[in-house]
């Protein structure tokens, strides 16, 4: 029987989710699974939501945890590599530090500064575990998770001999969406995608030969659809062709956007900050999981849309199949080099697995690719050879951090991000070069004081947050992949017929496919955010409902600061005052609506949306001045 190592099972979620796809396939129910991480506390919780998954689907594997990575490896057949080095104290670092040169990011996990020290810290961490690899389990395929993806992808590559794929959920994950925009069936649609990861593009989309596209430019019309991803339908506009990766992701890019002002990144939806945000929400992720571990509450277990589980079963039984993978170019993509990593149909079988040819991209898709590569190709260079001139030329050639900062202050930035990760980096001194510093002394960073300057914005951000409400959902849409702000609803039509806004929180309302729903009592949490993903379940392409009451002691205009995942619209009094149709992740603050406020009790009735993952709402009224 197979051993699958999964190295940085901390990752709890992840690393059920990944353990579940295994295991139902029923080939693998009795697979050895060695979990491995570096925090005990993390690697217990995961390792016990692993036997709860097995459990839950009738399975038997044997499950290890071990805080040594040797011992995980050996003689394993697969291995999944899902770390992240550095956590968040790292990730404060790469957002502040930059933020201090007025460079601001969204996520800053792939590319720029962000990506490039997050490939930079990770490199000694993958280029070791490689090694061990070599030694204990040379003939083991090496499944990657880790973002910046394609540079760690490099990492694997030009340290090693070890067979290695990078997986990605972004192609099929954004196939999805773009067939629910149409109200396509994906499973009955045809398409190629080729580039490198997190800039790909639907090369062809087609119906019995015939090409969506026409339709997608269509759609894109629609205020409804083009909300949810603006970032990436202007990129289409201009580029003819769509990307996979999100519009968070690909706003920081390039130097359209973000270098363009406030008011660009307000007109576009643009996150600042969005990656930072996730981090809290993971821990607080972390803790509802680490509690649900110690109970004997069954866990659900569904498959997810990752590749893993399928390459795991391809090449063990010899069943092909055909995912999307990241590996050395060598020819796949005609017009990109062939040390880079590409991202384009994968063959998989016993043999492992096998990038397709897909020819030329079109060109204006390469030239969009192309900064990034090379300062995939600095980056590792940097990393191998000790190169510290190599990391200001990656910064330099990246288009938004070029877009922004002087080349002074490119290497002063550099400079004080190396002083920063430390000991966490390469050596990156070992070769002289005629490149000079900027010769400014910096010192260690205390990732406590970075922590609480951060805990004490997002608390700032948010002590107006409405903290008291009643939610009522979920109404599932009768269009499979389809929902908007203008789905109707029993509650809705109960709602307008009371006409000041009030509702009857006693009152139950059926869904179309007869369940009956009733509100409850909801609390925000941090940030001021009401997560219906905990109260109601992830529940995809659905409607929810918020009400709460705001006392004023005398009528008075406030704008109101509101946040949500994904669109919202809002009713104050009975009266729609804010409807925003919009794919997005929560964020406080995010739109605001000035209303007037009655004196005495206002209500308010907030209606979301959901498209994909999770959702959640928020809105703060600023407090009386007087």
């Amino acid at each position: 029987m197979i051993k699958i190592a999964m190295i940085g099972a901390g990752s709890v979620v992840f690393s059920k989710n990944l353990t579940g796809d295994i295991l139902h396939y029923p080939e693998f129910k009795n697979a050895t699974f060695s979990y491995m991480d570096i925090d005990q506390d993390r690697l217990d919780v995961g390792a016990a939501l692993c036997r709860k998954a097995a459990k839950s689907l009738g399975a038997n594997p044997a499950i290890h945890a071990t805080l040594d990575r040797r011992a995980a490896l050996a003689g394993a057949d697969f291995v999944i590599n899902m770390v992240q080095i550095g956590g968040m104290d790292s990730t404060l670092v790469d957002f502040e530090i930059p933020r201090k040169y007025g460079l601001n990011f969204t996520i800053a996990d792939t590319t720029g500064p962000g990506g490039l020290f997050r490939a930079l810290r990770t490199y000694p961490m993958i280029k070791g575990m490689c090694a061990d690899m070599m030694e204990l389990c040379p003939n083991a395929w090496l499944l990657n998770y880790s973002n910046p993806m394609s540079m760690n992808m490099q990492t694997i590559a030009r340290t090693s001999s070890i067979r290695a794929v990078g997986l990605c959920h972004s192609v099929q994950g954004t196939f999805n969406q773009l067939m629910g925009y149409l109200g396509e069936d994906p499973a009955k649609i045809e398409f190629v995608c080729a580039g490198i990861n997190h800039m790909a593009f639907y090369l062809k989309i087609l119906k019995n030969n015939q090409s969506l596209y026409p339709r997608l430019f269509e759609a894109m019309l629609r205020p409804e659809v083009y909300k949810t991803n603006k970032v990436r339908f202007e990129l289409m506009k201009i580029l003819g062709h769509f990307v996979t990766e999100s519009s968070e992701h690909n706003a920081e890019y390039n130097p359209h956007f973000i270098p363009r002002g406030q008011g660009v990144i307000d007109r576009y939806d643009i996150p600042i900050d969005e990656y930072l945000r996730r981090c809290d929400g993971i821990v607080d992720e972390f803790e509802s999981m680490k509690a649900l571990s110690k109970t004997d509450d069954p866990l659900a277990v569904h498959r997810s849309h990752e590749y893993g589980s399928i390459i795991i079963h391809s090449i063990v039984t010899g069943t092909p199949s055909v995912i999307y993978g990241n590996m050395p170019n060598r020819g796949a993509i005609a017009n990109l080099p062939a040390t880079a990593i590409a991202e384009v149909p994968t063959l998989v079988d016993r043999a492992g697995c096998q990038l397709t040819t897909v020819g030329e991209l079109p060109p204006q898709l390469a030239a969009y690719m192309m900064p990034h590569i090379h300062q995939h190709e600095l980056f590792i260079r940097a990393a191998l050879e000790g190169r510290r001139d190599h990391v200001y030329q990656a910064a330099m050639f990246d288009p938004l951090t070029a877009a922004t900062l002087t080349l002074d202050q490119i290497v002063e930035l550099c400079d004080e991000l190396i002083a920063a990760h430390g000991n966490l980096l390469p050596p990156l001194d070992a070769k002289k070069t005629l490149v000079p510093t900027s010769g400014k002394p910096f010192g260690p960073v205390d990732a406590k004081k970075l922590h609480e300057s951060w805990d004490r914005q997002q608390k700032k951000a948010t002590e107006d947050a409405i903290r008291h409400w009643h939610v009522l959902g979920a109404f599932p849409s009768p269009t499979p992949n389809q929902v908007s702000l203008d789905l109707p609803t029993p509650f809705e039509a109960d709602f307008a017929n009371r006409k000041d806004g009030s509702v009857d929180l006693a009152a139950t309302y059926k869904t179309a496919a007869g369940k009956t729903l009733q509100w409850i009592p909801a609390e925000s949490i941090k940030k001021g955010c009401v997560d219906l993903s905990h109260l109601l379940g992830k529940i995809e392409w659905a409607i929810a409902y918020g009400h709460a009451t705001i006392e004023s002691i005398h009528a008075r205009e406030v704008t109101l600061g509101v946040g949500s995942d994904d669109g919202i619209k809002i009713w104050l009094n009975g009266k729609p005052v804010h409807a925003h149709e919009v794919g997005r992740s929560f964020a406080p603050n995010t739109d605001r609506v000035p209303v007037r406020l009655n004196a005495g009790i206002n209500h308010i009735v907030v209606k979301i949306d959901n498209y994909l993952g999770g959702w959640a709402f928020g809105v703060q009224v600023p407090k009386p001045n007087f």
